[in-house]
């Protein structure tokens, strides 16, 4: 079995918060040591790296060697110190974060780094097309209401038109100029048709550059996309995706949604194969909360948020729009929401707003109890933790500025849960992994994008693995008590997994 070990995976785990983990930055900090910049040997990047002078060459790259590994030793002892001074119950009870999940792995991100997933440039043309086409019209539209031409990427002409043309209500400014931010569009939208039409138009003009153009550009020659993931980059210990970040691609059901249709199986007569979490978090809540009704609701098998719009409104009646409104107030409550977050969030009143979280924390009275113990813990120890022993320094909690404070409670609130639904996936994909390599499968892991997994499928396998994966996945927390549920699909391509 090959083992790996990594320095910056180790710094990035004893504080996850942190910045400045580059080699540079830890030889200053940890050992007073200025290195050698690539931009000094470089002559600031103005030659490739084999054109600089061979005996620079090596004194650059023989620093950084030696460095990596003194950085190693110190850790391995720092660690050894902390084994002996642990005791068994105390290794046993967590696990070795970094050992148990990070650099394991090491090895399975970089196999789907390296796999990669095909897309289908004809049809990422055809959605181009389409975009193009509704974006031109789009434009004789915001025209046509304006009564003039402008450019519509320029924020100084549209807060022209807007705001000295059309004579809408400003209510926000910059140093120099008219606000026109998302936000104020979105306040504007109920009061004049173009503020909707525009905000339209950036979505398109966005997805056009940053998706679409993107896509194809970065795109092997094999047709494949070739993502990074990074582990160093969240302060919850959530994989980051970059070069193109593919966890951004929209899964909605407009003309964005349609970009995932581009995404296909590696060769015709695969399938692609998608397991996603449900409602994770909320689940982690009630498991790490203990609260008897958030459990109850999920044993007796229940719309969580349809049980939330009940108790707040007294009524069983509940559309999807209705339902979408009780979804937000169970979310964000777990990320520490505050009534005017809620009120902007949801297009309510502060006054709604808190009588909503009251009620949120009447009907599970222990998630009260439990946010409130995790903030007392945090501000005895100045971290807070997940369920597997994944810390996170949060040292503000304890600030003399009261909305330092607040912030950092908020903070506090909300990693053990998003810390551990991060663990949660991670452990899956170990195990999927292994179970992959162990039964010599030729069906593939692709993708992680947040709570869900992409897997290239064989036909052959499709039963097998349809009861297996969903059993990893479900299964990573043992005795609790309510199991964790993935929803999945196959197709023939990523938007037809959903």
């Amino acid at each position: 079995m090959t083992h790996y070990y990594d320095t910056m995976l180790a710094e990035y785990i004893k504080n996850p918060g942190q910045r400045g983990l580059g080699l540079d930055a830890l030889a200053d900090k940890k050992y007073a040591y200025e290195m050698i910049s690539y931009d000094e040997i470089s002559e600031k990047k103005k030659l490739r790296f084999e054109e600089v002078d061979l005996e620079k060459a090596a004194v650059y790259s023989g620093e950084d060697v030696y460095m990596t590994y003194k950085l190693y030793k110190d850790q391995k002892e720092a660690e050894y110190m902390q084994d002996a001074i642990s005791t068994h119950s105390e290794r046993k009870e967590k696990k070795d974060v970094l050992r148990e999940i990070e650099l394991p792995l090491l090895e399975v991100l970089s196999e789907m780094e390296m796999t990669g997933i095909r897309i289908d440039r004809d049809i990422l043309k055809g959605i181009g097309l389409r975009l193009e086409n509704a974006i031109v019209e789009l434009e004789k539209e915001i025209h046509d209401i304006a009564g003039v031409e402008f450019n519509i990427k320029s924020p100084k002409q549209v807060g022209e038109i807007l705001f000295e043309k059309l004579w809408l209500q400003s209510w926000k400014k910059t140093k120099t100029w008219y606000s026109v931010n998302a936000e104020v569009l979105e306040w504007l939208k109920k009061s004049h048709p173009i503020a909707e039409k525009i905000i339209t138009y950036r979505h398109y003009s966005k997805l056009q550059s940053t998706y679409i153009e993107w896509l194809l550009e970065v795109a092997s020659e094999s047709d494949r996309i070739h993502t990074s993931y990074n582990q160093i980059v969240t302060s919850t210990g959530r994989l980051s995706s970059t070069s193109p970040n593919l966890q951004n691609i929209p899964s909605w059901d407009d003309i964005a949604g349609e970009i995932r249709s581009a995404f296909v199986p590696d060769k015709d007569g695969d399938l692609l194969m998608a397991y996603d979490y449900s409602q994770v978090e909320v689940r982690l809540l009630a498991i790490m909360s203990g609260d008897e009704n958030l459990l109850g609701a999920f044993k007796q098998g229940r719309d969580i948020h349809q049980v939330t719009w009940e108790y707040i409104f007294g009524t069983k009646d509940i559309s999807s729009t209705q339902r979408k409104f009780a979804k937000a107030v169970n979310f964000w409550v777990i990320y520490g929401i505050s009534p005017f977050g809620l009120s902007k969030m949801i297009d309510i009143t502060q006054k709604e707003a808190k009588q909503y979280i009251d009620a949120f924390y009447e009907l599970y009275p222990k998630v009260r109890e439990y946010f409130d113990n995790i903030i007392l813990e945090c501000k005895r120890n100045s971290y807070v933790e997940t369920l597997f022993g994944r810390k996170r320094y949060i040292p503000s909690i304890n600030d003399a500025n009261k909305m330092v404070q607040k912030w950092a409670e908020r903070e506090a609130m909300n990693m053990p849960i998003q810390g551990t639904s991060a663990d949660i996936i991670k452990l899956a994909m170990l195990e999927i992994s292994k179970m992959l390599k162990d039964w010599w499968y030729k069906s593939t892991m692709l993708l992680q994008v947040h709570d869900e997994l992409v897997f290239n499928l064989k036909t052959d396998e499709k039963e097998d693995l349809q009861t297996k994966i969903p059993h990893i996945m479900e299964n990573i927390l043992k005795d609790a008590p309510i199991t964790l549920k993935v929803d999945g699909a196959v197709g023939n391509n990523w938007k037809e997994t959903k």
